[in-house]
């Protein structure tokens, strides 16, 4: 007789069960026949590996040695299966907290071209809940933005690049507001307005903004919330308050977008993935920085910020 993977598997899950019954049931074969079939596995390795009892079975000491061993084997074919499978793989599933993977899709689907593979997307403001999905499987990969020196998503186990160093934070206000004239808005200028924020968002963005306002001595009055984006603009443009804003955001219904002087609250955009994503990492980074760039080049206040920069 021949060991075959799914003899080790009827081993390791006897030991786990610690019954012949229970991992007949757990295996769906009948109790005599994985009785029967354990005891030509014990006559083919030349020893028990089980001790049989009134309360179930234990390994012996033979036994355990080989179940280390089995179970090892187990891991390997795993990960076998799960590389086949990831060949095979017709789909990309890919997250962010933003609005850069609406112009990233069409992108990476021409760049796979007809053969490629379908691309599907999950939008989260929170970037502990991407990376959530990414450790359970449920993403590919994810475009991580966080607040450069306020991060709160830990992605360790995750790879993970830089794709934006630098985003600065943008602040939505009334078009009518006498601020919206300026190119650029000092914080401390909004010391006495109201402030409308996304409880559901990412903390690290309010703690740093928070501090950038307590360096200017006052404490933002955070008097609305709302997790619906187009509820928050409405707010916004009724008036009624200023929020922070992604610096891609376009310009509309009553609502303008102005950098802060000196860019006190900063964000940073990362690229994480799994080894289990089918598209090439460095694929998706040339897509994504390519994609980023043309959004900018779209948006006239965004742009001018980053000429400015740049000089």
């Amino acid at each position: 007789m021949e060991l075959e993977v799914r003899h080790l598997r009827a081993l390791v899950t006897v030991a786990d069960e610690g019954s012949i019954t229970k991992a007949a049931a757990a295996l769906g074969l009948p109790q005599p026949a994985l009785s029967a079939q354990v005891r030509r596995i014990e006559r083919a390795v030349g020893d028990e590996v089980f001790v049989r009892g009134r309360t179930g079975v234990v390994a012996t000491s033979f036994g355990r040695g080989l179940l280390a061993k089995a179970r090892g084997v187990l891991r390997e074919m795993d990960d076998l299966v799960v590389l086949a499978q990831q060949q095979n793989r017709r789909e990309v599933v890919l997250g962010d907290a933003g609005m850069v993977l609406a112009e990233v899709v069409p992108r990476l689907e021409a760049e796979l071209g007809d053969g490629g593979h379908d691309v599907r997307v999950h939008i989260d403001v929170a970037a502990g809940a991407l990376v959530q999905m990414l450790r359970a499987g449920k993403l590919d990969a994810a475009l991580v933005s966080e607040p450069v020196g306020f991060e709160t998503a830990d992605a360790q186990g995750l790879r993970r690049e830089t794709v934006v160093p630098l985003e600065p934070v943008f602040i939505g206000i009334w078009e009518r507001h006498p601020l919206a004239a300026r190119t650029e808005i000092d914080l401390a200028d909004l010391a006495g307005e109201s402030w409308i924020v996304n409880p559901q968002d990412n903390p690290g963005w309010l703690a740093a903004l928070r501090v950038a306002c307590a360096e200017r001595g006052f404490e933002p009055r955070i008097a609305y919330e709302a997790v619906h984006q187009a509820g928050a603009r409405a707010f916004v443009g009724s008036g009624r308050c200023v929020a922070i804003a992604d610096a891609l955001s376009v310009e509309g219904r009553g609502v303008v977008f102005r950098p802060l002087a000196g860019d006190p609250v900063r964000g940073r955009i990362d690229l994480a993935w799994t080894d289990r994503c089918p598209v090439p990492a460095g694929v998706l980074s040339r897509v994504v920085r390519e994609a980023y760039a043309a959004l900018v080049d779209r948006n006239p206040v965004y742009s001018a910020w980053w000429a400015r920069h740049a000089a």
